[in-house]
């Protein structure tokens, strides 16, 4: 076996130099093939090589924080176009109205037959008028007068005033739809079914406390001892503030009814997590002059 003599590495540098400073210089006439060709991805791959590659689950990601913050986009516009977009065009609406409406012809109102202080005390339907107190004839034959009966009157609340708290609004009667009470847009809503003003049992009124109104935004700051008052066909009744409370929206017992005339007002508070409740007892009824 015949030994082949050991290169060491500094021996083949020096022939490879060498040969490099002996060696014709190449041309630039002359192609250089490439030793080696890279697409760019190629090359970016590489040059990327020590960093983390975007998956298929960063790409899922990318596009639900894109699609998240477009409905986001499109859930708040849609809240504000349909809340303050809708108080503002019904403002808007109203003061046109209001503008394009004659001005009222002054009346001249006689003075009232009945002091307030017997007017105060009137009871609640039915009453009787002076004609009902006219004995009839004692001969049944003859023709007998003709009562003018009074021209019924709606028993349904139409318009509430909350003077502590300047408050005075509409009334307009809601219903249950879907398993829920409806709220009334700007006004107060009557619970179907429940008793009418002036009547033995509870009488429930709810409202906006925030937007399409808010005609209870600051029924929290009604105190024990103010005054509702409740208007409806022929009638006037006042109602006094006995408590205030705050109820989870399961409570619904605060709307059964009860052997006295009550009123109980009914809003959202705490950022729509409970009812604000307020109840008040029936203190006056008086015919509306």
């Amino acid at each position: 076996m015949v030994d082949r003599p050991t290169i060491s590495p500094e021996s083949s540098d020096q022939a490879l130099l060498d040969t490099l400073l002996t060696g014709a210089v190449p041309s630039r006439r002359d192609q250089l093939g490439p030793a080696r060709l890279l697409s760019t991805s190629e090359q970016q791959r590489i040059a990327l090589r020590p960093f983390l590659f975007r998956t298929w689950l960063d790409h899922v990601l990318h596009l639900a924080e894109r699609s998240l913050v477009i409905t986001a986009i499109v859930v708040f516009g849609y809240w504000f176009v349909d809340g303050y977009g809708r108080d503002w065009l019904y403002m808007l609406q109203n003061a046109s109205v209001a503008e394009s409406a004659p001005a009222p012809t002054p009346v001249l109102r006689l003075p009232d037959t009945v002091p307030p202080a017997v007017a105060a005390e009137l009871p609640a339907l039915p009453f009787t008028t002076p004609d009902m107190a006219n004995p009839p004839s004692a001969d049944f034959m003859a023709p007998q007068p003709v009562l003018a009966l009074p021209a019924a009157a709606d028993p349904r609340p139409q318009r509430m005033i909350m003077a502590s708290i300047g408050v005075d609004t509409p009334i307009k009667e809601v219903f249950i739809v879907d398993g829920a009470w409806q709220v009334a847009d700007y006004a107060a809503g009557y619970h179907h079914g429940s008793a009418l003003p002036g009547h033995t049992g509870n009488t429930v009124l709810s409202g906006h406390a925030g937007l399409r109104g808010g005609v209870f935004r600051d029924l929290g700051l009604l105190r024990p001892g103010d005054d509702v008052q409740i208007e409806t066909g022929g009638w006037s009744y006042t109602y006094r503030v006995r408590t205030q409370r705050a109820v989870w929206p399961t409570q619904v017992e605060v709307m059964s009814p009860t052997p006295n005339p009550v009123l109980t007002l009914i809003t959202c508070t705490n950022w729509d997590t409970q009812r604000l409740i307020v109840v008040a007892d029936l203190i006056s009824a008086r015919p509306r002059s």
